[in-house]
């Protein structure tokens, strides 16, 4: 059993992504041949280099920028740094999370049912491993060993319990084993990013029956360790400070366990006056917080360019974690006056009578008093009107990401967003301007993938009554966090298959009447979107090959009692033991018995029809009937 390392990566826009670290060397960056590519602006060209050995992962610091932070502790450039089984990294924009799991023997383990167990079960069940280690956004694998022990092959069902279903995979399937064969199946225990469950020991139980059995079990046992996950996500709104801003710091506990934060505001230039409402908060898993604060210059510049003032944000976490996160930011200072105007006004005595008049007759401000949008969140595509008052303005823009979206007149009050093109939150927005001053109100819209069905369908419109049927069900459904398909009473199923947002069951069993089978999706809010199939259960027919002979019963000694004719199908409602001759009903309503040879009955197996007891005697040699002719015999 091999468990690779693994690392999360958490964006500045809150996406994420999961990689193993199957190979012996890895690198991050945004150059072309980097093994995980990221946008230049999070991070420079190799900037990272993971190394892994026979028992260790080291990180190595190869960018030109210093500021790699590996569990609160500073990486300087071309230096590397054995990782721990968990380290949380700071590197540019991304946080990164490590995860190392290592490989471990495996023991065979006894069943629960017995501690020998009895060979008239047939066939024998094994764990390769009775515990197994996994890590929250990582996964681990044992394996099942089925052998049959009769002469004959056997098709068996593998079902885990214990766990939630979208833990472990296959939750359900169903394979073939050959007469004295054995077969192995991999088991993969995969914590989901949404964690229900703190760290600690779970069993899992791991069913194994032969088809059509119940009696024929065997239960094993797994012990699953969850282990602890610590990381942090921070992020600022609105991103970019312009000015005197207020801002909210968002937190989010990416682990799966308490988590106590210490903040703090770090001003390295010493020339802003930086304020958080708190500076201590405790996240429940995946809890989420909201902390105000404000951000301004000390004192304004009157010359010079405009300039960036860099700060950050702390979050130290306490014991057991003890990690420190970093959040950098800006804030970005224009002066009272450019220099471009000052040399204007150097020039000559005119110009300086113009730029003094300015300066004490400065034209009004525009002044945005408010903005605000009709949801603030919505599904994809979703249109979302802007609303906004403003006074002093010569037009307005819309921004969407820092990206110019749309020009609108001073008499604009109203602007309808089309939220087809975004996904995850998105920073919008509107710019009031009026000469070379501007004021700049944001707003965080969220918006989420609604669920899809795209298709939802079987092979078969109908299916024989009575008769064992295979039916194929496949689907295509996208933005779907948990779906669930009921199959209906008296099938299981006997294949399994999923890729993305589509997927494949096949399930055998017989029908009695109308077969429903229902899909529900939910999206990520809790919205359920439902779809059902009916297929109806028709009366099995058969063909006659040629004219085909009935009889008042299942032997050619009986009277002869009509006839079928070649290619018209009739209906089959019973058959002998030896599944030799058919019982036939006509489109007339007469009924008579065929021989089995004599008919084509495509789409089923006649054995599987319900054999007919009630079969009238033989007629006596000396009551036979004189024989009788029908038209087309």
């Amino acid at each position: 059993m091999t468990v690779y390392a693994r690392i999360d990566i958490s964006f500045p826009d809150q996406r994420r992504e999961s990689h193993q670290l199957a190979n012996e060397a890895i690198t991050i960056g945004s150059a072309p041949d980097d093994t995980i590519r990221v946008p230049a602006a999070c991070l420079a060209q190799g900037q990272i280099r993971l190394s892994r050995g026979d028992s260790s992962v080291t990180l190595r610091n190869l960018a030109e920028d210093p500021s790699l932070i590996v569990d609160g502790r500073l990486l300087p450039v071309n230096q590397s740094r054995q990782l721990g089984d968990v380290a949380n990294i700071r590197a540019g924009a991304l946080s990164i999370q490590f995860i190392r799991s290592s490989d471990g023997p495996t023991v065979s383990m006894r069943a629960l049912t017995e501690i020998t167990q009895p060979s008239a079960l047939g066939f024998r069940a094994s764990l390769a491993s009775g515990a197994l280690n996994v890590w929250p956004y990582s996964s681990a694998s044992t394996e099942v060993s089925i052998t049959n022990l009769t002469d004959e092959a056997a098709q068996f069902r593998v079902e885990t319990a214990g766990l939630p279903a979208a833990w472990t995979s296959p939750s359900r399937l169903a394979v073939a084993v050959e007469s004295a064969d054995t077969v192995d199946i991999l088991i993969n225990i995969k914590p989901p990013a949404g964690l229900e469950l703190a760290p600690g020991e779970y069993p899992l139980t791991i069913s194994v029956s032969r088809l059509g059995e119940v009696e024929a079990r065997v239960q094993l046992a797994l012990l699953v360790r969850l282990g602890r996950c610590a990381g942090l996500s921070l992020a600022l709104d609105p991103p970019n400070l312009r000015q005197q801003r207020v801002f909210s710091l968002h937190l989010l506990n990416l682990g799966n366990d308490d988590l106590s934060l210490k903040l703090a505001a770090c001003d390295p230039s010493s020339l802003l006056d930086l304020n958080l409402a708190q500076d201590e908060i405790r996240l429940k898993p995946k809890g989420r917080a909201a902390i105000g604060g404000s951000v301004a210059p000390k004192r304004r510049p009157l010359l010079g360019q405009p300039s960036e003032i860099p700060f950050a944000i702390l979050a130290k976490a306490a014991e057991p974690n003890d990690y420190l996160v970093a959040l950098p930011a800006s804030l970005a200072v224009k002066p009272l006056v450019s220099n471009r105007a000052l040399i204007a006004a150097a020039s000559a005595i005119i110009a300086l009578v113009l730029a003094l008049a300015a300066l004490l007759h400065q034209p009004p401000q525009p002044s945005i008093t408010s903005f605000a949008l009709s949801a603030k969140q919505v599904a994809r595509g979703t249109p979302v009107s802007l609303t906004w008052a403003a006074g002093n303005a010569e037009r307005f823009f819309v921004e969407v990401e820092r990206a110019p979206l749309a020009e609108l007149p001073a008499d604009a009050a109203t602007y309808t967003l089309d939220t087809g093109d975004y996904r995850d939150p998105i920073e919008i927005a509107l710019i009031a301007v009026r000469g070379d001053a501007a004021d700049i109100r944001s707003l965080r819209l969220n918006v989420f993938q609604p669920v899809t069905i795209h298709r939802f369908e079987t092979d078969k419109s109908s299916v024989p009554r009575g008769v064992g049927a295979e039916l194929t069900i496949t689907w295509h459904v996208s933005g779907a966090a948990a779906l669930d398909i009921a199959l209906p009473v008296g099938f299981e199923t006997i294949h399994e298959a999923s890729a993305g947002d589509e997927g494949e069951i096949v399930i055998f069993g017989k029908a009695a009447d109308e077969v429903v089978i229902s899909l529900r999706a939910v999206d990520e809010l809790g919205t359920a979107v439902e779809r059902a199939i009916a297929i109806a259960a028709r009366a099995p027919e058969c063909r006659p090959i040629e004219d085909a002979l009935l009889y008042t019963g299942p032997d050619p000694r009986y009277r002869r009692a009509n006839y079928a004719q070649q290619n018209v199908p009739v209906l089959v409602n019973g058959v002998t033991v030896g599944a030799d001759w058919l019982r036939v009903e006509l489109a007339s309503g007469d009924h008579g018995w065929g021989r089995l040879r004599d008919f084509d009955c495509a789409g089923f197996d006649p054995a599987g029809l319900k054999v007919v007891s009630d079969i009238p005697p033989l007629p006596t040699e000396t009551a036979a009937p004189a024989a009788e002719i029908f038209a087309g015999s």
